[in-house]
């Protein structure tokens, strides 16, 4: 059962390129926005555009215009406009299923498993991150607070310290990097591999 659960979301790109090969003649939006909804959550009407945002139209009206500029319409070509527009991830999601944390982004669970130990949670429109440690892991670690080691190599990074939890946002207000996001997914990881919790 673990395993075909694993398989499964280890899958959700080769779903996602096989649904979008069938869209047929549904609106491409419309088509786009339900998959993306089903596989991974994230509701594209209301997850705010970032970047590209056009006075006048809808979110998915945005999504529309833009998907029918791309070469093609896979994976490939889908992940990095959705990454631009909205700034969801979906490839760094899938890469990272096997992690012990949790992610909540835009007022979404993007990924959020039973034994997770860490918790990313990005702010409603990616201006702010806020690193901390789930319940699972207050129970394991008996306080309410990161590692201290972790909260040093968050803190080296760029986040700060706020009452033992790790925050950062971008000082000129604009939304976090896609790289400062992957450095932290990074940066706990090294940490929980080299600081393994049963």
């Amino acid at each position: 059962m673990v395993d075909e659960v694993t398989d499964r979301k280890l899958n959700r790109m080769d779903e996602m390129e096989r649904r979008l090969a069938a869209i047929g003649d549904r609106d491409v939006g419309d088509a786009v926005h339900d998959i993306v909804q089903e596989l991974f959550g994230f509701d594209y009407d209301v997850v705010p555009v970032l970047r590209g945002r056009k006075e006048g139209l809808t979110n998915r009206e945005m999504l529309s215009e833009e998907l029918r500029k791309l070469p093609a319409l896979d994976v490939e070509h889908l992940c990095p406009l959705l990454l631009h527009m909205f700034g969801t991830n979906l490839q760094g999601i899938v890469s990272i299923e096997q992690s012990r944390i949790s992610i909540r982004s835009k007022e979404n669970w993007v990924k959020r498993h039973e034994g997770d130990l860490v918790m990313i949670t990005g702010g409603f429109e990616d201006l702010d991150v806020l690193v901390t440690p789930t319940e699972e892991f207050m129970t394991v670690n008996g306080n309410e607070y990161l590692p201290e080691e972790l909260l040093m190599r968050l803190i080296e990074i760029g986040y700060e310290n706020r009452n033992g939890h790790a925050f950062y946002a971008d000082p000129e207000g604009r939304p976090v990097a896609d790289d400062f996001k992957t450095m932290t997914i990074r940066t706990i990881t090294e940490y929980f591999d080299e600081n393994p919790y049963q």
